[in-house]
């Protein structure tokens, strides 16, 4: 967040790689000793992360037709909806990584009619044009905009924690904006509060995500690029059947003086709490791993996300006598994981292994396809017992 190189590892997260589309094998979780910003140490380079979320992006969800899942859904209605409060409709606005635009859908609900897309994925921004009529430009903030008067407002939802280098970013960003007037409203994961969120282990330390702000450091990463608050949200939302994530969402008022970053705790307290919390989680993950080892029977795999990822770099769960994993997302199938083959869902049938489903968010949604979608009887395992 600061020019100091001075930082205290906090968390060393691992993952197995995903043979084809991996981004990385893990990184370091950090805290700098001068201003408190938690983030990702050793992490691929910016140009990497580019290429990922271009070319085996997920949130174009293909393997849905397009349409987002439910969890994804209420949560940018609710950021519209908190949105159209506080913004004119009239408002210029562009949502920078819009995805397939579904936040955009929800703000002309709203009265909103002067809307812009900006994504990396060309998947997702043909299917915002073709789907929504929406208007989506294909590229990055790095681009200079041609032709595209200054926006009143840019949105940045479940952006500024993928981003490796967010001073650069948020540099980029003054080219978009209305000379002097530009609100910028940012929404993401609340580090302070994801202790008391309810996911899976470590989740929140996801393969993607490599930035955890607090109200506290998003104050001092916009400050330092003369944006002053406006208004916070901060709150759990839905994510699933008994699930819930943090969410900060905050408005920014661009043209006040830059100021330097204050030291913070909250950010460092919050993941220190979650890190504490995953620990006693991981408890019944262990004993659900550890009948498959010292069985051996055979098992299949369902989900090669975080959450597998995690297992088979930090667990036993590699040693389990797994044939293959299964995966909805296109661009995984096809890869490999230790060895063992990524098939789509209708590769199961005929199979008669167990299926492990190694997600938290989506085990109700899994199960359902499984049975009703695939007509099959498999005996089915979830690593979150809760579930």
């Amino acid at each position: 967040m600061c020019a100091a190189v001075k930082r205290e590892l906090l968390f060393t997260q691992r993952f197995e790689a995903l043979a084809g589309v991996s981004l990385m094998q893990g990184y370091e979780v950090v805290v700098c000793r001068v201003c408190g910003f938690v983030f990702a140490d050793r992490i691929p380079s910016e140009r990497k992360f580019e290429r990922y979320y271009a070319d085996a992006s997920k949130y174009e969800f293909s393997h849905q037709g397009g349409q987002q899942h439910d969890a994804e859904v209420r949560r940018l209605r609710a950021l519209a909806s908190w949105i159209a409060e506080r913004i004119p409709a009239s408002a210029r606005l562009m949502d920078a990584g819009c995805a397939t635009g579904e936040l955009l859908v929800a703000l002309r609900e709203h009265g909103f009619s002067d809307l812009t897309g900006l994504d990396l994925s060309e998947a997702s921004a043909r299917y915002a044009r073709e789907h929504h009529g929406l208007h989506v430009i294909r590229g990055t903030l790095g681009e200079e905009p041609r032709d595209v008067r200054g926006f009143d407002v840019v949105v940045l939802s479940a952006v500024l924690e993928h981003i490796p280098v967010p001073h650069r970013f948020l540099e980029q960003l003054q080219a978009w904006l209305a000379a002097g007037t530009g609100l910028i409203i940012v929404e993401v994961p609340d580090a302070e509060n994801f202790a008391r969120a309810f996911n899976a282990p470590y989740q929140e330390f996801s393969i993607e995500h490599i930035n955890f702000f607090s109200a506290s450091s998003l104050d001092n990463l916009m400050g330092a690029h003369g944006y002053s608050r406006v208004a916070v949200r901060q709150e759990l939302c839905y994510a699933g059947p008994n699930l819930t994530g943090p969410v900060l969402t905050m408005i920014f008022r661009s043209g006040a003086s830059r100021v330097a970053p204050a030291r913070e705790a909250s950010s460092e307290a919050g993941v220190r709490a979650y890190l504490e919390r995953c620990r006693k989680r991981t408890e019944a993950e262990d004993r659900i791993i550890a009948e498959l080892v010292e069985t051996q029977r055979p098992v299949i795999v369902w989900g090669t996300g975080t959450l597998c990822q995690r297992l088979l770099a930090t667990t036993s769960l590699r040693n389990a006598n797994i044939r293959a994993f299964i995966d909805s997302n296109p661009h995984y199938q096809g890869q490999s994981m230790i060895g063992r083959p990524v098939l789509g869902p209708r590769e199961l049938m005929g199979r008669p292994e167990p299926i492990l489903i190694s997600s938290w968010v989506f085990v109700d949604e899994i199960t359902r396809q499984i049975r009703e979608d695939l007509g099959l009887d498999n005996e089915i395992i979830r690593i979150n017992t809760d579930a």
